[in-house]
């Protein structure tokens, strides 16, 4: 997909976004995960985000890991409905619910231990 020397990523968390259907719900679920990647940024995280919208979880899943990002942030419906990131660990599989104010700083500590 990439060029090799482009294929390696710094980035600590990828910020996934949320397949739809509806083109103004494709469109609002991009925006919603820029936004998303801006506030992680601007708290001084490493960030990607998936480069193509409204594809499978799955896929966007296995691009986190063949570029060895440890974890993938996903701002769905329900999660956007109650204020909360879900955050997967993909080395270990683990996955929880954070609330959005609290997830930069439970990254980071998470980052942290796994250095």
């Amino acid at each position: 997909m990439f060029p090799p020397r482009l294929d390696s990523s710094p980035a600590g968390v990828m910020v996934s976004i949320w397949p739809h259907k509806d083109r103004d719900e494709k469109m609002q679920a991009a925006k919603d995960s820029l936004d998303l990647a801006g506030e992680l940024r601007a708290d001084g995280l490493r960030v990607d985000v998936y480069p193509v919208r409204n594809v499978k979880l799955g896929t966007q899943m296995a691009y986190a890991s063949k570029r060895g990002i440890p974890f993938v942030a996903m701002l769905g419906d329900d999660e956007n409905a109650r204020g909360e990131i879900s955050v997967k660990d993909m080395r270990s599989g683990e996955q929880r619910s954070v609330k959005r104010e609290k997830v930069a700083a439970e990254l980071r500590k998470s980052l942290n231990k796994s250095e």
